[in-house]
């Protein structure tokens, strides 16, 4: 799995502008958002979202543009299965320094902005996901560092902690309240056996396309 963030990486550095998600930490936390929310977001809303407006890369070749696709998919199936399967196994992937320590900035950072684009952050909010969403923005606003600036190394540890721990419970807030998916309909009126066939050619169905 390094190789393939180590491939995304060097995509969104490549392709990527001032307005786009740099890292895939920052893809996770985006993508993480993104399957959390109340209604499916279709890749044709997130896709562009992650380049920002007017800068989808102009790609060397449709395998590549096909493969970054196929490596962000796989890290939002692994958001969802996790979340939705075994959330006592959910690990965010955070950024890790020089000195070994953990960094969410970048995490926090796409979560927000996944939860911006899927539209459940609004003004009007019910206090427990206010507070959820809170334990997050913390790490990507100026105010939330010069909070953390004066954390001692323990409140900073139990800060980084819940943010993984906020990510399920707004996984799981969310599809408590998640609306049932609507059954499809069939658009064409069921053809009888003994219906003219569609097809045109004047037979009956059972005597053409239905055999």
């Amino acid at each position: 799995m390094d190789q393939e963030l180590e491939q995304i990486d060097k995509w969104l550095s490549q392709y990527g502008s001032e307005e786009s998600i740099a890292t895939a930490s920052e893809l996770d936390g985006f993508l993480t958002a993104i399957v959390s929310g109340p209604k499916m977001i279709p890749p044709s809303v997130w896709y562009p979202a992650i380049w920002g407006e007017g800068h989808e890369p102009s790609w060397q070749s449709q395998k590549e543009a096909e493969r970054f696709m196929q490596l962000a998919i796989d890290l939002m199936n692994h958001a969802a299965q996790t979340l939705s399967h075994a959330p006592e196994d959910y690990e965010a992937l955070f950024l890790i320094d020089e000195d070994e320590q953990v960094i969410v900035e970048a995490w926090c950072f796409g979560y927000m902005r996944g939860a911006e684009l899927a539209g459940w952050v609004e003004d009007e909010q019910d206090d427990e996901l206010t507070e959820l969403l809170a334990v997050i923005a913390l790490h990507c606003s100026e105010e939330g560092e010069a909070v953390i600036a004066g954390f001692s190394d323990e409140e900073r540890e139990t800060a980084l902690a819940l943010v993984e721990a906020s990510a399920i419970e707004l996984h799981a807030y969310w599809l408590a309240r998640r609306e049932p998916l609507e059954p499809i309909r069939r658009e064409a009126p069921k053809v009888g056996r003994n219906d003219p066939c569609p097809c045109g050619s004047g037979k009956k169905h059972k005597q053409c396309c239905m055999q």
